[in-house]
């Protein structure tokens, strides 16, 4: 094969693999929560609120603490905020993505990547 020919068929692998990578970071963007559910509880001290997860389909899959990381999305109300969390947000709903650590405690901690209150 000759490099015209190799050269030519370059810019088409390089559209392919930007296709492929946007539409892998769309499919993450829509992820579902990991957690999600009422908030029943706020820790002060540790800045944490205690979510009763519900999974789909409503089943509780039981209570678990919930923290920021450094670098959270905090949405309420369909507005980014840059507030931390306090004692106001008991008895709300919550969506909350995790970076998949979970410590192995009763009841489990963890700390939330992106968290929506509703």
């Amino acid at each position: 094969m000759s490099i015209l020919r190799r050269l030519s068929l370059l810019p088409v692998i390089l559209l392919l693999l930007t296709l492929g990578c946007a539409e892998k970071s769309e499919e993450q963007g829509k992820e579902k929560p990991h957690v999600r559910g009422i908030i029943t509880d706020f820790e002060e001290e540790r800045g944490q609120v205690l979510i009763e997860n519900k999974e789909d389909g409503g089943v509780d899959s039981g209570p678990i603490w919930v923290s920021l990381s450094k670098d959270a999305e905090l949405i309420i109300e369909e507005e980014i905020v840059t507030v931390s969390l306090d004692e106001t947000l008991v008895g709300r709903s919550a969506e909350v993505w995790i970076n998949g650590v979970i410590a192995q405690s009763y009841p489990p901690q963890t700390k939330a990547v992106k968290m929506v209150i509703h």
